[in-house]
């Protein structure tokens, strides 16, 4: 049988084929209840070194406000202002193939298991922290390499936890906290410095 997140990606690509898609189009069609679906969708444009011109900060504030909403259990919400935000179906169609992709291979390992890591309310707070924490720093519109990158693999493993109960990726997330921090004491150190 084939899993909610690759039906959806599948019929993602269908809409793309057509052309390109508003960022309201999308949310629907990742469904009502797929928080941490949408999370890991937005965030998988910054699975690469080079940071992306205009787009890290408002999907970075995006996935911050989707992870809000998750962890207080309401249905998403778009604010206005971002409803109309266009992606292009060329964007669209390598995100949805790169999902699916990703999907296939973490699937075979994903279970689950440590579900206290999902279910216990001070978990939750620890894990939208961590979602909320790294969404702002992936939002820093920062001309460096892997400035996307580091803080957006923190809340894939995060999102990917939360969709399977799995707290082995929820843990990940944690320890992957202290190469970010690692990442971004580095470049403050850095700037001061040079100032």
């Amino acid at each position: 049988m084939k899993s909610r997140f690759i039906a959806a990606m599948d019929l993602l690509q269908e809409e793309a084929s057509k052309g390109d898609l508003t960022l309201r189009r999308v949310f629907h069609l990742l469904g009502e209840e797929g928080h941490a679906m949408i999370m890991v969708f937005l965030c998988l444009p910054f699975m690469q070194p080079i940071p992306i011109p205009g787009l890290s900060t408002p999907l970075g504030l995006l996935v911050a406000l989707v992870a809000f909403f998750l962890y207080m259990n309401k249905p998403p919400w778009l604010p206005k202002k971002f409803e109309n935000l266009k992606i292009s179906s060329e964007v669209l169609l390598k995100v949805s193939e790169v999902a699916e992709r990703i999907w296939t291979h973490t699937s075979k390992i994903i279970k689950q298991r440590l579900v206290f890591f999902h279910d216990h309310w001070f978990f939750r707070i620890i894990n939208l922290i961590v979602v909320v924490v790294n969404a702002l720093l992936l939002s820093l519109p920062l001309p460096i390499p892997f400035s996307n990158t580091i803080p957006v693999v923190a809340i894939v493993f995060s999102a990917i936890g939360h969709m399977e109960k799995d707290g082995i990726f929820i843990l990940f997330s944690y320890l992957w906290c202290l190469i970010v921090a690692s990442f971004f004491a580095t470049l403050t150190m850095g700037a001061i410095h040079l100032t």
